[in-house]
């Protein structure tokens, strides 16, 4: 039948690395704490820091910000619209505005803190690719957040415009009116 212990073949086990078994926490504390021991690993690092920070791709984060104001369904509306006890009557498109507005700040979040690490190319990029994936959003899709909210993507990409003058930002002006023809007069006060 299968021989004895001896002579039967197995194959080797395969350990699982413990490194990429860790959370996102654990690696941020297990690099804390090598650059606390080892510091001269600090430029190194440092270095590599700089180039992730530096690159990013504007058709990624379009299709990042799509996705996610396109993720919620209007269910989700029946917990955020309606009475709430200490904050009275939350209208269906003011409660849509709420949880589309927390899918998007984490890459206007992002945006400002390359802008103040002086990292303006990647700045530029996430701000040209937040609005394209605004403009992707611009007609609400039936059964989506958006469609309680016909006008957030315009309006969010307005505030943005005027949150980038505010960082620095200069936003490539022709290439965001060819790409964005419907939204010509919210570009005109792009500066080219």
């Amino acid at each position: 039948m299968g021989g004895s212990l001896a002579t039967r073949r197995t194959a080797p086990r395969v350990r699982a690395s413990v490194l990429t078994s860790l959370t996102l926490t654990e690696k941020g504390e297990l690099l804390d704490q090598l650059l606390t021991t080892q510091p001269e690993l600090c430029e190194q690092v440092e270095e590599l820091a700089r180039l992730r920070l530096t690159v990013e791709n504007r058709d990624t984060i379009a299709s990042g910000v799509e996705s996610a104001l396109n993720c919620h369904d209007i269910v989700e509306l029946s917990s955020h619209a309606g009475y709430h006890p200490g904050r009275g009557y939350i209208h269906p498109g003011e409660a849509a505005d709420e949880i589309l507005d927390g899918d998007l700040q984490p890459f206007l979040d992002d945006l400002a803190r390359r802008a103040k690490l002086g990292f303006t190319a990647a700045a530029t990029e996430i701000a040209a690719g937040v609005l394209y994936g605004l403009y992707a959003c611009r007609e609400a899709n039936s059964e989506t957040l958006l469609e309680y909210t016909p006008d957030y993507a315009i309006e969010r990409a307005g505030h943005l415009i005027d949150h980038c003058a505010k960082l620095g930002v200069t936003l490539p002006a022709d290439g965001l009116r060819d790409q964005m023809p419907e939204w010509a007069r919210l570009l005109h006060n792009v500066p080219r």
